[in-house]
């Protein structure tokens, strides 16, 4: 009897343990920089982001303003030909490093999860989706 008292409170410590440790170890997609990287869009994420905080007029706007032009029908071409990526080691990539830092925009720097759209999507390839 006390052999199965005994065994049973060590299975409910060992449960209670287990599922109290784990907790803290999930990890939302697109939080961790050196996690697996959340899908971004460059039309549907970064465009949007271009707009709101880049390509006004002055900045990398289509005119004869600060390279690469950031505005929806030349951003992709000049980001990717413009060597401001690099794919194979995405934390390098100018793009990331600049927001990230807070260098840019002038304006002030970007939430952090903006910097983390832009490197999950180097991280995934830099596609043109």
């Amino acid at each position: 009897m006390r052999r199965t008292i005994f065994t049973s409170l060590m299975i409910i410590a060992f449960v209670g343990v287990c599922s109290v440790g784990c907790y803290n170890d999930v990890i939302s997609p697109g939080s961790d920089p050196n996690g697996p990287p959340q899908f971004v869009s460059f039309s549907g994420d970064l465009i949007p982001l271009f707009n709101a905080h880049c390509n006004s007029s002055g900045c990398h706007d289509a005119g004869p303003a600060h390279a690469p032009s950031l505005v929806p029908e030349k951003a992709y071409n000049a980001i990717v030909s413009g060597g401001y990526i690099n794919t194979a080691v995405p934390n390098s990539s100018t793009l990331y490093i600049v927001v990230q830092t807070g260098s840019m925009p002038p304006t002030g720097a970007l939430p952090a999860n903006n910097a983390q759209l832009i490197l999950d999507w180097v991280r995934n390839g830099a596609p043109n989706n």
